[in-house]
């Protein structure tokens, strides 16, 4: 997903991979939670969704 976000959003789109385990997944920008997929019923965040946030 990392690789799908620089791709959209440009190399200098500031991701950071931190494992927590069990799944979860939470993207942030600029100090805001985007998405949280523990909110989200376990499902993962689709590309289009993320451009549509961008």
């Amino acid at each position: 997903m990392a690789t799908e976000i620089w791709h959209d959003f440009g190399a200098d789109a500031p991701v950071t991979l931190i494992p927590v385990g069990k799944g979860n997944l939470t993207l942030h920008a600029d100090g805001k939670a985007l998405f949280d997929r523990k909110a989200e019923d376990g499902i993962y965040p689709e590309m289009k969704r993320l451009r549509e946030i961008k």
